[in-house]
């Protein structure tokens, strides 16, 4: 078990697990270290380093960036679901 210094509480890890990361200042496991360096950046923006620092902001864009993707991709596909049906019904209706 793991155990917040600031607000005293206790994680519970699993025993056939290790936590990938751990943040310095609050003692919090993370399953990653990305999820690590988010938390990091989030929960406690003054006290981290610059190198925490640069790489909260390239964790921050790459996920921006991932997120731009999965939004366009969705659009494309509503358009496309959106001109079948409507190609299906023009068929249905010129036959």
């Amino acid at each position: 078990m793991a155990t917040d210094r600031t607000l005293k509480r206790t994680y519970e890890v699993p025993a056939d697990e290790a936590p990938g990361a751990t943040c310095p200042y609050c003692g919090r496991p993370f399953r990653s270290e990305r999820y690590a360096t988010f938390h990091i950046g989030v929960d406690h923006p003054e006290e981290c380093s610059e190198a925490e620092r640069d790489a909260f902001d390239e964790e921050r864009d790459d996920e921006e960036y991932d997120l731009f993707t999965f939004h366009f991709k969705a659009a494309i596909s509503v358009f496309l679901v959106y001109f079948l049906f409507t190609f299906i019904y023009a068929l249905v209706w010129a036959g």
